[in-house]
């Protein structure tokens, strides 16, 4: 059986102006820095993934005008300079096979060239071309991911994006919860060496944030338990499961918006179902307790 590929993907969901399909090795990619690219940046490169289409794999110089990228990311003409600067000096490495079936590791920036016009015209625009290793890795996929651009501009925290593009590659399987250490789930979300380095800060600053935020505006929903061993947080068993009905509507509905007043909406939408996730932790905490530590198949 014949799978589809990333440029398959985007063939067939080019009607749809709020899908963008990403290869999974880019979601799951990480970064020699230890951390991951700024919100901003994250967004707009997700943008230029989507504006680059079919020919994203191809060698060749894309464009983009200012104005068309503001309808919806709503920065300022230095604020965009300073992400496609970000983007021209991140290097990412990925693990790739060659012919001979020698797994070996490619290294490049995401953005290999990039010009920009510098005048205030209505058709000022960008110009850029996606690195060698970028588009080696995209051209071979076959695992990838449809996510939502309205999600992707909506989200408030870059921890929250990086969860939301790592799930969205896992949430359409049957597998619907995976064992991870605190080390893995630091390097998922991109939490900088050195920084947030107790439980407590970690859960507090990044992952019960990110975790929010996708319950409030994805098309699936999330949730962990604690793994403890003794007294110390040794990991966690990281869930996910698509919404359906009225949860989809509202999550719909708040893409729809205005962003004022979401966080106090996603805080009251918080209050609402932690008792649900309370009743969850208490029934399998004993469970994971007495089981031994591991992914889940």
């Amino acid at each position: 059986m014949t799978q589809t590929t990333v440029k398959d993907a985007i063939k067939f969901n080019r009607p749809n102006p709020d899908v963008i399909i990403a290869a999974g090795e880019l979601v799951d990619m990480r970064f020699k820095s230890g951390g991951v690219m700024s919100l901003r940046a994250a967004k707009l490169f997700c943008l230029l993934v989507q504006q680059a289409s079919v020919a994203i794999a191809d060698d060749t110089q894309h464009a983009v005008p200012y104005a068309v990228i503001n309808e919806t990311f709503h920065k300022s003409r230095d604020e965009l300079v300073e992400a496609i600067e970000e983007l021209h000096s991140t290097t990412i490495s990925v693990r790739l096979t060659s012919r001979k079936g020698r797994s070996y590791t490619k290294s490049g920036p995401i953005l290999s060239d990039v010009e920009r016009d510098d005048d205030d015209q209505l058709d000022a625009e960008i110009r850029f071309e996606f690195s060698p290793t970028l588009r080696r890795v995209i051209a071979d996929s076959t695992h990838w991911a449809a996510i939502s651009r309205r999600a992707v501009l909506a989200f408030e925290s870059k921890y929250s994006l990086r969860l939301y593009m790592y799930l969205s590659l896992r949430a359409g399987l049957r597998k619907t919860s995976e064992d991870l250490t605190i080390d893995d789930m630091r390097e998922i979300l991109g939490v900088p060496t050195g920084t947030l380095t107790r439980w407590f800060d970690f859960r507090r600053f990044a992952l019960d944030n990110a975790i929010a935020e996708i319950n409030h505006l994805a098309g699936f929903r999330s949730g962990y338990i604690p793994i403890k061993r003794g007294r110390k947080v040794a990991g966690l068993r990281l869930s996910w499961g698509r919404k359906a009905g009225e949860e989809l509507i509202d999550a719909a509905k708040e893409l729809e918006r205005h962003r004022t007043g979401r966080t106090a909406r996603r805080q009251g939408k918080v209050e609402e179902v932690a008792q649900e996730h309370a009743a969850l932790r208490h029934s399998l905490a004993s469970t994971i307790a007495a089981a031994p530590y591991g992914n889940s198949d």
